[in-house]
Parts: C-alpha cells; sequence; structure tokens
C-alpha cells in the first residue's frame, strides 16, 4: 500500500477516535478560560474598558469563530488536532522518508489521551501547536522547493504570527525564523534585493500584528507591551518558597495575601501555581497598584527569591517537570466518573509517556515509577 493511502486511513481512523470523543465528552472549563471569553467579548463589541492586557487575541478568534460555543469550540481544535497529526507524519516522511516512524510519530500526538486533553480544554495550547506546525511545514517547503518563495515566506510569517498572538512566549520564534531565513536564502544564493524583499515580507506582518495589539495595551493599560501581566507568571515557580522574600512594601503585602490563599489551596489538594492568578484583584487593592506595576513587582520579587535561593529553584523546576507529566491528563483526578477502562488506558499511556522521557542509563528510574504508581 502507498504511503499516501496508508496516511489517509490513518486520518480517518483519528478522525473516528475523535468524533467518539466529541460526543461523548463536555469541553472542560479551567482558571484561565473566561479570560479568554472576556477577550473575545471585548473584540467583537469593540469595548476594551477593563480589560487589563493579560490575553492577546489568537484563541479569542477561535471562540468568536465558534460562535462562543464551547462545544463548538472544542470541534475546531479536535480539526486542529487532526490537521497537527498529518503535519507531524508529513514532517518526520519528508525528513526520513520512513512510513511507520512518521505514523508512530504522528501517533504519540494523536491517540494519547494527556495530549488528547488538550483538544477537550477551552485552552490555547491547540490552537498554538497548530499554528507553529503550519510555520514549520511552510519553512520546510521553503527549504526543498526552489518556488513560491513569496508565498512561502509570507505564511510562514502569518503563521507564526498567530501563533504569537495565540501565545506570547513563542515571540522567541520570530528571530529564529529570522535567521533561519537569511541562511536559506544564502544557501540558495539568491539575490540580495531578493532576499532583502522575502524578509521584508516576513517581517511586516509580525510588526504590524506585535504592535498594533501592543497599541491597545497602550491605549487601554498606559503601557505599551505586547501582554500585561508575564510577571505573575514568575510566581508559578517561586511560589513556594516565597517566604523568603524582602518585607518591604508592595512585598510584604503580596507575600501574606499569597501565603495564605497557598495554603489553603494546598490544604484543599489544589496546586499552588495558579493562586496568584486569583487574588490579583485584591492585591491591587491593597497594594494600590495597577495591573501592570503589580505584576512588575511580583516579577521583581520572585527575581530576587531565585537568584537568593538557586538551588530550590532548580529543585523546584525537576518537581514541576516530575508532577507535569505525573497528573497530567483529562483523568488527572482520583474521583473521575469516566469508566475504569478509559482510567486503565489513561495509565498505560502515562507510562509510556514517561517511559520515552527517562533516559534508560538514569539510576532512578525505578523511583520514578513508584512515585507514579503512589
Amino acid at each position: 500500500m502507498e504511503f499516501k493511502k496508508k496516511l489517509i486511513a490513518y486520518i480517518m481512523g483519528i478522525s473516528i477516535f475523535r468524533l467518539v470523543i466529541f460526543i461523548l465528552i463536555d469541553p472542560t472549563i479551567h482558571p484561565d478560560t473566561q479570560s479568554y471569553i472576556e477577550l473575545a467579548k471585548s473584540i467583537v463589541n469593540n469595548d476594551f474598558n477593563g480589560f487589563n492586557g493579560l490575553r492577546t487575541p489568537g484563541y479569542s478568534f477561535i471562540i468568536i469563530l465558534a460562535g462562543f460555543n464551547l462545544k463548538v469550540t472544542i470541534l475546531i481544535q479536535m480539526i486542529f488536532g487532526i490537521i497537527i497529526s498529518y503535519l507531524i507524519a508529513y514532517i518526520i516522511y519528508e525528513s526520513t522518508n520512513r512510513e511507520y516512524l512518521s505514523l508512530l510519530a504522528s501517533s504519540l500526538y494523536s491517540i494519547f489521551i494527556p495530549f488528547l486533553f488538550f483538544e477537550v480544554a477551552i485552552l490555547s495550547e491547540t490552537t498554538a501547536a497548530f499554528f507553529i506546525l503550519l510555520s514549520f511545514t511552510s519553512f520546510i517547503r521553503l527549504v526543498k522547493n526552489k518556488d513560491k518563495y513569496l508565498l512561502r515566506v509570507f505564511l510562514i510569517s502569518i503563521f507564526t504570527l498567530m501563533a504569537v498572538l495565540t501565545r506570547p512566549v513563542y515571540l522567541a520564534m520570530v528571530p529564529l525564523y529570522f535567521f533561519y531565513l537569511i541562511f536559506v536564502f544564502i544557501f540558495k544564493k539568491l539575490k540580495i534585493g531578493q532576499s532583502l524583499k522575502y524578509m521584508t515580507v516576513f517581517t511586516l506582518p509580525v510588526l504590524i500584528g506585535v504592535f498594533g495589539w501592543s497599541y491597545v495595551n497602550f491605549k487601554y493599560n498606559d503601557t505599551f507591551t505586547f501582554a500585561t501581566g508575564r510577571g505573575f507568571a514568575a510566581m508559578e515557580m517561586a511560589g513556594d518558597f516565597i517566604e523568603q522574600a524582602p518585607d518591604g512594601y508592595p512585598y510584604n503585602i503580596i507575600k501574606d495575601v499569597y501565603i495564605r490563599e497557598r495554603d489553603k489551596n494546598i490544604k484543599n489538594g489544589a496546586p499552588h501555581i495558579d493562586t496568584i492568578w486569583g487574588i490579583t484583584d485584591e492585591l491591587q487593592e491593597k497594594t494600590g497598584l495597577s495591573y501592570n506595576e503589580l505584576s512588575q513587582e511580583v516579577r521583581k520579587m520572585c527575581t530576587h527569591v531565585m537568584r537568593k535561593n538557586p538551588s530550590i529553584y532548580i529543585k523546584s523546576v525537576i518537581r514541576t517537570m516530575i508532577n507535569f507529566w505525573k497528573t497530567f491528563g483529562i483523568l488527572i483526578f482520583t474521583e473521575s466518573k469516566t469508566s475504569a477502562i478509559i482510567k486503565g488506558i489513561n495509565i498505560i499511556q502515562r507510562m509510556i509517556l514517561i517511559i520515552l522521557q527517562i533516559p534508560y542509563n538514569d539510576p532512578h528510574c525505578q523511583d520514578k515509577f513508584l512515585a507514579f504508581l503512589s
């Protein structure tokens, strides 16, 4: 059987698999969900009063496209998941010319419950992955072909911009692609004028998108930045040992409120990493700082703690990585009403994922598995 026919059969199989999941499972809501919905409403109403600048509009566009119907939103995300699966298979096959390796690599994403979790969650991860894979596929086609340079560069730019608008952390892709494209054009021995034209085509859409959204933040939040609130993310890393932060204003207020809510969440069995996002209103009121000012102070506070205690920070990172893969998935809680069969499949799949991550010469493998099973 030709690879094309195998790929079509594979895509049909994972599409049916997703259709069954779509019918059986409702969208899962998370603490981040409401902020994406609120931004979508602001965009539709062209009213950004009260917008704090935390979210960028990429994922909110998907919610708008779905007509604010969350079931339709996860349908779109599942379609994205099918396309992602195809693109993974395509990229691996183009790189190795090995049919089964490409299908295996794709299936690691496509049928593993921990990854499918994001497709049924009202979160931006699947959408970001979709645009990242599209940009990378366009880049591969640019490298491998000698035609349609202008179109391919434009597509790389648009898909990269959409990934950045979905999750600002991927802004790092822009300089990477910029230098990769320069190397590609040098390798292809294009004239300087042609190279400059293509680099302009790549750069302009990204600049327009990033600076355009930064202007929205400037207009409504008095700060010319692509996304506010980035400093709060630092608390996710430093929150475990924030007691060691300085006691001066406003750190004392931030610390007291955070520790109170963190300990309450831990007592109730919830992780501490989401604590900061639920107390920003209280912190603004008690410190008198704006949302962006508070974010900057939290960043300074956490940076001070992590520089003072690098060993604790490193341990926190390692523990977080282990816990991420230990508990990650749609059946994360034991009280889930999902059937025992699906739970069993999820446990097996998570175990396979952990095996793939642990080097075989790791002397602590048994400890990790025991911790996973406990």
